[in-house]
């Protein structure tokens, strides 16, 4: 993880979370996903999962220790990139959130009606499963993970 940090250190910035603010990136991953089994549209549904994904990505980074900075342009890609040096999330999975990532940058700034269907309930599966094996790296011991203490 040091070493990632290290590689991108212009996009980030020491900086751990306090036990509360780690709480509320999670529930606030929770209330994304709710929100994107509740909506009608494929585009929101992929918004809100991707939301998601950032809120758990940026609580995982503060446990290590980390944050992006602000206004850092590959912001929401520096977040999902950071999942495999955090919680160990397989290259395979990084991939496939970059490219969800990609989809909602397009449905949002380029051309609407651009999502499927399968894509959306891809994201929201995607969401569920890394929100799954975030609560599992949470509870493992905080030395082999690197996360701060707060999460345990």
């Amino acid at each position: 993880m040091r070493e990632w940090a290290d590689l991108h250190r212009d996009d980030l910035k020491p900086e751990s979370a306090t036990e509360s603010e780690l709480t509320e990136y999670l529930a606030l991953a929770d209330r994304e996903l709710i929100d994107a089994e509740a909506v009608v549209s494929s585009e929101g549904k992929l918004l809100h999962s991707h939301n998601a994904c950032l809120a758990m990505a940026a609580g995982a980074l503060a446990a290590c220790g980390f944050r992006v900075r602000m206004g850092s342009k590959s912001h929401h890609w520096r977040l999902i990139e950071s999942l495999e040096y955090t919680v160990g999330l397989d290259a395979a999975k990084v991939k496939e959130f970059q490219e969800y990532r990609k989809k909602r940058s397009i449905a949002v700034y380029e051309r609407t009606a651009s999502v499927t269907q399968v894509e959306a309930d891809g994201a929201i599966t995607a969401v569920r499963s890394l929100r799954a094996m975030i609560e599992e790296w949470i509870h493992r011991d905080s030395s082999d993970q690197g996360a701060s203490s707060v999460l345990t």
